[in-house]
């Protein structure tokens, strides 16, 4: 499953990059005067979260009993905005940087995330509007990304999360998804100043791929918070952002 993914990405990747080149050398035969775009954007990122069910076995033997650890996985959507720098070869091809924070510091979502992206937009940019699709690679930095024993603790299993602390963790990441734009304005005294108005649409499938860690869990027999590991493994993310900007 893991390799039909890689392919898939991979073929997906290939494509886009030709369409890259492609659109770079219609840039080259473009003329716009307005290159540069600056925004802004509010963004959601929909995260996995985790919870433990401990299950005892039976057993004649002295205690402690065997039993088996169940996790069950969730999603939480994180809320954060951020800002965009871009440059327009053409209608067609530009290439953007973007960065967002997501400030809410919840333990079972790794804490807050500084994002950061840059990559390409290829597509068609219309009077009113265009579509697109992107490619941007990049990073996401979750604040409490693995959780680090400290001395001293009893040996309980799942152990406590008091026994742990966060450490920050950057994990790289992969945008993929679409982008429509539409632009209000055209002949108004913001062209002349910051350039047209653009009203943004952006979805996509941030991936991000995670090293083994400790990741904080529910335990529901006795609802306390503990640590459970956690393989590596590479996650897809869906994330939408509306935004404004302005060309010049």
């Amino acid at each position: 499953m893991f390799k039909q993914t890689m392919f898939k990405q991979t073929v997906l990747l290939a494509t886009f990059l030709v369409l890259s080149v492609a659109g770079f050398q219609e840039a080259r035969a473009q003329s716009d005067k307005r290159k540069f775009e600056v925004g802004g954007q509010f963004s959601l990122i929909r995260l996995p979260t985790q919870t433990t069910t401990i299950s005892t076995l039976p057993c004649l033997g002295p205690l402690p009993c065997p039993f088996i650890l169940i996790s069950a996985e969730g999603h939480e959507t994180e809320p954060g905005f951020g800002g965009r720098l871009g440059y327009n070869f053409s209608r067609y091809f530009a290439l953007e940087a973007e960065g967002n924070f997501f400030p809410r510091d919840r333990t079972f979502e790794g804490g807050s995330k500084t994002q950061g992206l840059f990559g390409a937009k290829i597509g068609k940019r219309f009077d009113k509007a265009g579509l697109f699709a992107k490619a941007r690679p990049g990073f996401v930095r979750f604040s409490k990304g693995d959780y680090q024993q400290v001395g001293g603790c009893i040996a309980v299993f799942p152990p406590p999360a008091a026994c742990f602390q966060p450490v920050a963790r950057t994990n790289f990441a992969f945008d993929l998804g679409g982008v429509a734009e539409w632009y209000p304005s055209k002949n108004t005294i913001v062209r002349f100043d910051a350039g047209d108005t653009i009203i943004r649409f952006d979805a996509g499938d941030t991936i991000i791929r995670f090293g083994a860690r400790n990741v904080t869990a529910t335990d529901i027999p006795s609802g306390g918070l503990v640590v459970v590991p956690a393989a590596a493994e590479t996650r897809h993310n869906f994330q939408g952002s509306v935004g404004f900007g302005y060309r010049f």
